[in-house]
């Protein structure tokens, strides 16, 4: 699956330096730079130090489909979200293209961790069950985020419910075709990079608040909202890359 060859690395890394390009101008573009607290830069350098990393190890063609895949999902997400009044962007006018980019970002150091250690953690202490384990535990974090939701039924909306729904049908989908470590490697690392990475937009830098929240994001999004999201990233990226949703290779 992995391209070694040099020109391949070549063209990850100009990849990898057109989208960090991407993200501060869309920050400096739409007035978010004022906005960004000092830890929240040090997270962002951080994450440009990663996904170079990544791109050293995986295909161009896998590359290319997370920034795309990413990119669809997040931000017909964040247009959902803004239109259902779950959250608020505070940039120039109400644009949002940084935090798009930014949830791109935060998608992509999410993969890395779970390929590169999550998965192989859950592995190699032969962390396993049957497949259909996968779907229900799925499907059971859906009702998790119905159940937290709170005061936000009050502004979500058809097209709120209709993308998660949309979502869980992918992720069950992609689910049934992967041994339990990776599944639950995906899950983990949304969890684990889901809560700081909401938390250090929202509160320090008030780049995006949410409508309930003001001093730590919404439950519902960290526990239900991310797994679904980024298991259907990890699935739309593999399908657009030709490669294996379950493989050996991690």
């Amino acid at each position: 699956m992995t391209d070694n060859l040099p020109e391949s690395k070549m063209q990850n890394f100009l990849l990898v330096v057109l989208f960090v390009i991407i993200i501060l101008f869309s920050a400096f573009h739409e007035g978010y730079f004022g906005l960004i607290a000092g830890i929240f830069w040090i997270s962002l350098i951080a994450g440009f130090i990663i996904i170079g990393w990544l791109a050293m190890s995986i295909s161009t063609k896998r590359l290319l489909s997370l920034l795309l895949g990413i990119f669809i999902i997040e931000y017909i997400k964040e247009a959902i979200g803004i239109r259902s009044n779950v959250w608020t962007y505070h940039g120039a006018s109400g644009q949002f293209n940084f935090g798009v980019w930014a949830w791109v970002l935060g998608g992509m150091i999410t993969y890395t961790l779970a390929t590169k250690y999550v998965i192989r953690k859950l592995r190699k202490h032969s962390f396993s069950h049957p497949r259909w384990h996968n779907p229900a535990i799925l499907i059971g974090l859906f009702f998790l985020m119905l159940l937290t939701m709170g005061k936000y039924w009050h502004g979500a909306g058809g097209l709120f419910f209709l993308f998660y729904i949309s979502l869980l049908i992918i992720g069950v989908y992609a689910s049934l075709k992967m041994d339990f470590a990776v599944f639950a490697g995906i899950v983990i690392s949304s969890w684990i990079i889901g809560n700081p990475s909401e938390f250090l937009g929202s509160v320090p830098s008030n780049v995006w608040t949410f409508t309930y929240n003001p001093h730590y994001p919404p439950f519902f999004l960290l526990f239900g909202c991310w797994p679904l999201e980024i298991l259907a990233q990890y699935a739309l990226s593999a399908y657009l890359a030709n490669e294996p949703l379950d493989h050996d290779t991690f």
